[in-house]
């Protein structure tokens, strides 16, 4: 296996490409690098890919979704990122202080409910024989070259030469879930992380598992993965949104939903 490199917060502004252990996600997330969800967004949208405001990482839906990789993957980090707040009337004088001194001591950290923690840790006890062992590695962030642009991804976990990645799902049957990678384009997610793994010298990895559990108690969950035509599509159009970028970069025209201008018809069949 490729060398692991342990990160060192001085070399954000100068990283290099190679798989990095134990990089905070703020660093990771201010890598100047392409990421799988960049390809996928553009393939939908290089109009809103180019110009949409930048998701808030404090928003409900991304704090949730970090809280519960962190409580999954790496627990012992939970009071490095995030912080449990306090169950107080803040209608009242009394609990509005005790909340501004709370928040006081917050610093960096992520503010989470006491009722949005305990359901993360619910889906953790469902998923606990998933949890990864002592040899395991967790929250691996690669960098690596594709198709000569710098990009970057970050492995949930690397068990016995396997991509395990997370995913919390409103609907994780497989009907609910085929439907979601044809939504989310998790087949190029899966190809685009096979190839940094390959990029960055783990030959030994060559499959990817989703790991998809629901959103709702009692939070059933099921392990999949994709076919290699599946994910060989997935490559193809990563590819293609690799190109199309470089093509939009280059005139600095970024057509809305890619339609140049056609008149779209909307038949009976659609309705």
């Amino acid at each position: 296996m490729t060398n692991i490199i342990q990160f060192k917060p001085r070399e954000v502004e100068k990283i290099e490409e190679g798989v990095y252990t134990d990089m905070p996600f703020p660093q990771y997330n201010e890598l100047d690098a392409i990421r799988s969800h960049d390809l996928t967004s553009f393939m939908k949208d290089p109009y809103t890919w180019k110009y949409e405001d930048k998701p808030d990482s404090e928003a409900s839906f991304f704090v949730e979704g970090r809280l519960q990789h962190c409580l999954f993957l790496e627990p012992h980090v939970f009071h490095e990122e995030f912080v449990v707040a306090p169950k107080v009337d803040r209608r009242t004088k009394a609990g509005k202080l005790e909340y501004e001194d709370f928040i006081a001591t917050v610093s960096d950290r992520s503010v989470v409910t006491q009722d949005l923690y305990d359901t993360c840790q619910a889906r953790v006890e469902v998923l606990k024989a998933f949890r990864p062992r002592a040899k395991d590695l967790t929250e691996l962030s690669v960098v690596f070259d594709y198709y000569g642009d710098l990009c970057k991804a970050r492995f949930d976990m690397l068990q016995n030469d396997v991509i395990v990645d997370l995913k919390t799902c409103r609907d994780a049957s497989p009907k609910g879930f085929k439907q979601a990678v044809k939504t989310f384009g998790y087949h190029q997610q899966a190809a685009f992380y096979l190839d940094a793994a390959a990029s960055a010298g783990l030959t030994e990895v060559d499959r990817f598992h989703f790991l998809a559990i629901s959103k709702q108690h009692p939070y059933p969950y099921a392990i999949y993965e994709l076919s290699p035509e599946a994910i060989e599509y997935g490559r193809s159009l990563n590819e293609k949104a690799i190109d199309q970028m470089k093509h939009c970069e280059k005139t600095g025209i970024y057509t809305p939903f890619n339609l140049h201008n056609r008149i779209v018809e909307i038949s009976l069949t659609d309705l």
